[in-house]
């Protein structure tokens, strides 16, 4: 059986989550099951970046409730071999057992020096440092050895190649792996307005029940999708939509995004949860620009 390579998309795909997006699940066990059906959508879709903002921001503080979807999304982002070492043992992350493994391209499952291929990306963490040699952890059974100075617990991206009995490491980004190299997290304690403003070149959608039918405007939207480099869909809250949130700063949704759309049309129950709504858009855009 032929395994599909997920090959990174033309375009960067960022999408903007509420901080309260799981705050409706009644405990942290129920919290952490509803992130990881997030997670999972994240990487099944290939989004790049995900933007944690808050949808009280000025009238409850939702610290709490940012750094724990941030917490455990940034968990499932993490090649097992490597969560330990990065991430402390805290409540957030009681029932991260029960998060599902994304299965992604930088989550290998080879261990073992010889199956690796020489020139393979792999994410690894400095294990230590001696004069201008570093000793990075890629989940094998042998460090990687790389000619940089580099700070020991510092996370990096690394090409491998085999030379001789022994690894020798190049620091790589992730934009030079080819296929998709998972999705970072950004904690941001900001309004949805103060995303927007950082985002104004990206071309912005908004979901809403209450924007044009996916059926009548996906050819404009497979144009404008063609045409952009940096892309930012924006999902309101369980209790809120984006122009609720929006109109408590002032501001007006339809004067800041470039274009509204119902990717639901014709819904059969009355509300669609956040997380749904995360499948359904990322799967019409997917089919739309893969």
């Amino acid at each position: 059986m032929s395994i599909t390579i997920p090959l990174k998309r033309r375009f960067k795909l960022s999408i903007a989550l509420p901080a309260s997006i799981i705050n409706e699940a009644r405990n942290l066990r129920d919290k952490t099951i509803k992130a990881g059906f997030i997670g999972r959508a994240l990487a099944v879709f290939r989004v790049e970046e995900v933007i944690v903002y808050r949808d009280l921001y000025g009238l409850k503080d939702q610290e709490g409730e940012a750094s724990l979807i941030s917490s455990l999304l940034s968990y499932m982002e993490a090649p097992q071999y490597l969560r330990v070492k990065i991430f402390p043992i805290e409540k957030n992350l009681l029932y991260a057992g029960l998060l599902p493994p994304l299965r992604t391209p930088h989550h290998p499952t080879v261990a073992k020096t010889e199956e690796v291929a020489d020139g393979e990306f792999r994410e690894g963490l400095v294990a230590s440092c001696d004069g201008t040699l570093s000793f990075v952890d890629v989940g094998l059974d042998k460090l990687v050895k790389v000619p940089s100075r580099l700070k020991p617990g510092l996370r990096v991206t690394i090409k491998v190649f085999k030379r001789a009995n022994e690894l020798i490491g190049e620091l790589a980004s992730k934009k030079d792996a080819p296929v998709y190299w998972g999705y970072r997290v950004l904690n941001i304690n900001r309004s949805l307005g103060g995303i927007l403003n950082m985002y104004r070149s990206a071309f912005k959608i908004a979901t809403s029940k209450y924007g044009l039918p996916i059926t009548e405007v996906y050819k404009d939207l497979n144009i404008r999708l063609a045409n952009s480099m940096n892309t930012l869909v924006l999902f309101g809250s369980p209790r809120e939509g984006l122009a609720e949130i929006l109109l408590r700063e002032g501001l007006n949704l339809q004067e800041h995004v470039d274009l509204t759309v119902n990717f639901i049309p014709h819904q059969g129950s009355v509300t669609v949860r956040t997380e749904e709504a995360l499948y359904a858009v990322l799967a019409i855009l997917n089919f739309l620009a893969p």
